[in-house]
Parts: structure tokens; sequence; C-alpha cells
């Protein structure tokens, strides 16, 4: 078994050879923005899985799941727009004061 330090090695020279990157903390942008990737294919599936069911049922729940998916995404893009606006807001802060 590999000890932490020869993993270290192993990622540093995958790296290197272009492989993988360095494992690293996401920012709060990066988060943010696989969250609203991942949220946009649930949409996605969501919407063609409305176009496969024919049960009245599965057809509810198509709809139901549907629309969470659509409420999730356009939160997540809110959230989005909203941190630009503040991040633009201090920029433009720094540069008057």
């Amino acid at each position: 078994m590999a000890t932490p330090n020869q993993k270290k090695w192993k990622q540093f020279a995958d790296w290197l050879r272009g492989r993988q990157t360095v494992d690293r903390e996401l920012t709060e942008e990066e988060k943010l923005k696989a969250e609203i990737d991942a949220a946009q294919k649930e949409w996605k599936i969501a919407r063609e899985h409305i176009n496969y069911v024919s049960d009245p049922e599965l057809i509810d729940h198509a709809i139901f799941s549907l629309e969470a998916a659509e409420r999730k995404y356009g939160y997540l893009l809110r959230q989005a727009k909203k941190r630009h606006a503040q991040k633009q807001a201090v920029e433009l802060e720094k540069t008057v004061g």
C-alpha cells in the first residue's frame, strides 16, 4: 500500500504529464458552476422523461420532477447573477473609493 507521501508524488507526476489536476479546494464560484451544470442536466433529463411516459400516474410524477428541476435551475441561476452583481459592486467600490 502506498504511503500518503507516495500518493502525493504520484499525483504530482500525473499532473506534470497532464493526466489530472492537483487536488485542491474548489472556490465558491466553481462549486456554484458545478451545481448549475448538474441542475441543467437534471432539467434536460426531466424534459426528455415527459416525452416517454404514458401512464397517468407517471405523467404526474414526470411533471412534478420537471417543475422541481426548473425551480432548482432557476434558483441557482439567480444566485449566480446575484453573486456576480455583488462582485461587480465591490470592484466598482474599489476603483471609486
